[in-house]
């Protein structure tokens, strides 16, 4: 794990980027630099621990024993706390969102052997058989948390992510820090007032194929004491046999989800919801919105392209200030 730190004076704005999670990570923080060190410390702490607890790529992580083992693996509280959330979440969407996808993931291509060509209808069915959420059970014996995969490739990413930016958005706020953001693989949480001493502005890229992270932006949501999460298919497609294949699967279905959505971003209490219902909306598409409206304190944007140009469908408190429009799919605007 790098650091860098972007340090200005003392009690201003202060900055730390480094990597983790297979991903890049950034905090900034309001108020005393002696403090770099501690605040260095406790991300590095609060991430080396998710990645024990739910790495999907290290062989001693909690989450690849219940991938391992036919019976219950006794985990710690976290990791039970994100499998509960995690299949929440699942029952709350119908199963278009799943953390058993794994096995349609490596089908299409997206985890393992590159597709070079179209699964058959049998292979997808067979994968899809394997692919199902009520098989995982999470419970207690004797005070101990513990989880049962049911023979599922149980897989936390889309949601784990999202859980470590609030663990680290904690640990700042432990040491006393309450002007922060927390950014990691670019899902954010922000605490207190801006470094102006107003909201945060947080960018939403244009969901155009071959963008460049932080190239072109769409528009800009506001938020304060909150966390924003952006799902996309612009980055991870491919056309196979003359088909463009994304990586947003129905699990429903076991094929590219059909929504059309270019990108959905969602505005949650925590960093753990906002990124794993942005995973939902994707395969939802504006299905997904009425959900959302129900739920309290959560707000989402979707966005579309296509050749005439770009459209957007807002749940009732979600506030877009839109800086590039209208945007053309060979990355024009203004």
């Amino acid at each position: 794990m790098t650091l860098v730190s972007a340090c200005t004076s003392e009690n201003s704005s202060h900055a730390l980027r480094g990597e983790a999670l297979g991903t890049t990570w950034s905090v900034r923080w309001q108020g005393d630099s002696s403090l770099e060190d501690s605040i260095a410390d406790a991300v590095v702490a609060a991430l080396t621990l998710v990645d024990g607890q739910m790495s999907t790529w290290r062989s001693d992580s909690e989450l690849s024993a219940i991938r391992s083992s036919s019976e219950p693996v006794a985990v710690s509280e976290a990791t039970a706390e994100v499998v509960r959330q995690a299949l929440w979440l699942s029952e709350q969407t119908g199963g278009a969102f799943d953390p058993t996808v794994q096995p349609l993931v490596e089908l299409w291509g997206f985890h393992g052997t590159p597709l070079t060509a179209l699964p058959t209808p049998q292979e997808i069915e067979t994968a899809r058989a394997q692919v199902d959420w009520r098989r995982v059970e999470v419970s207690h014996v004797d005070g101990q948390a513990v989880v049962n995969g049911g023979g599922t490739a149980l897989d936390l990413s889309a949601i784990a992510k999202g859980y470590a930016v609030d663990r680290v958005s904690l640990a700042i706020s432990e040491l006393g820090i309450a002007q922060h953001l927390v950014e990691i693989g670019g899902e954010i949480r922000v605490s207190g007032p801006s470094p102006e001493g107003g909201l945060w502005s947080v960018g939403v890229e244009a969901p155009l194929a071959g963008n460049v992270p932080g190239s072109s932006l769409f528009g800009v949501v506001h938020a304060v004491n909150a966390s924003v999460a952006t799902s996309g298919n612009y980055r991870q497609s491919r056309t196979v046999e003359g088909v463009e294949v994304h990586h947003t699967l129905d699990p429903r279905t076991g094929r590219p989800a059909t929504s059309g959505v270019g990108s959905a971003t969602v505005i949650a209490p925590t960093c753990a919801l906002a990124d794993g219902l942005a995973t939902a909306l994707m395969v939802l598409g504006e299905e997904g919105l009425p959900l959302v409206e129900r739920m309290e304190g959560v707000e989402a944007g979707l966005i579309w392209v296509d050749a005439s140009g770009s459209r957007t469908e807002l749940t009732s408190g979600f506030r877009l200030q839109v800086v590039t429009e209208p945007i053309q799919p060979n990355g024009s605007g203004h």
